[in-house]
């Protein structure tokens, strides 16, 4: 999923700017099929992605989003998207609208319907989304669609972003900060010395009182 990218995940390459969808040092992938290179969209780099990928490397981090995770933490990105998005759509005019309810996952599919409507091939559909096609020719028989192909593909999508212009890029706080985010809390490490040096000044106490 998008939320566990790295930022040498995302490639420069003679087709343009890509995102290589692979295993890295916080995201497994399902199958072979997942393993794919996605094109950068042009209304993407436009509002600035590539200055943000710039100051995020710059910084130090290995997630894309470093806002997402904490270092002190095993958690999930993808949850903690959720738990930071869904506040703000329960308070939007989208709220009650059961699409929302699994953001990422109606995304996935209304982009890979609004292709099909749009008479792009189930097959690059397929690569694009990561998943297997059927019939042998597809399967045994074919490459997965390459960048060209792919941006030619993702180009029948409708950008819904055109009336924004680009801003200069503004990091969160703590992230400019290499600080952990607010909702990390304390770190197991930071658990385990705080419930020890409530058990030595409770051991003081008793042996006063002794």
């Amino acid at each position: 999923m998008s939320t566990a990218l790295t930022v040498k995940d995302v490639v420069e390459t003679v087709n343009g700017w890509a995102i290589e969808i692979r295993p890295n040092a916080i995201r497994r992938i399902k199958n072979s099929q997942s393993i794919r290179t996605l094109p950068v969209p042009d209304e993407v780099l436009r509002l600035g992605f590539l200055p943000y990928v710039r100051a995020i490397r710059d910084l130090g981090y290995s997630a894309l989003f470093p806002e997402l995770y904490a270092p002190t933490l095993d958690n999930d990105g993808g949850d903690r998207f959720y738990k930071d998005f869904m506040p703000l759509v329960q308070g939007s005019e989208m709220a009650g609208q059961d699409v929302w309810a699994r953001f990422l996952h109606a995304l996935r599919h209304g982009n890979a319907d609004t292709l099909k409507q749009k008479h792009v091939s189930i097959e690059i559909i397929d690569d694009i989304s990561g998943r297997l096609s059927r019939g042998e020719t597809s399967v045994r028989y074919t490459n997965a669609a390459g960048l060209p192909l792919v941006r030619s593909a993702l180009a029948n999508y409708p950008t819904v972003t055109g009336h924004l212009e680009p801003q200069p890029l503004q990091l969160l706080p703590w992230v400019a900060k290499r600080q952990s985010p607010p909702w990390a809390g304390r770190s197991r490490s930071q658990r385990l010395a705080d419930a020890r040096s409530v058990r030595s000044e409770r051991a003081k106490t008793r042996r006063k009182l002794d």
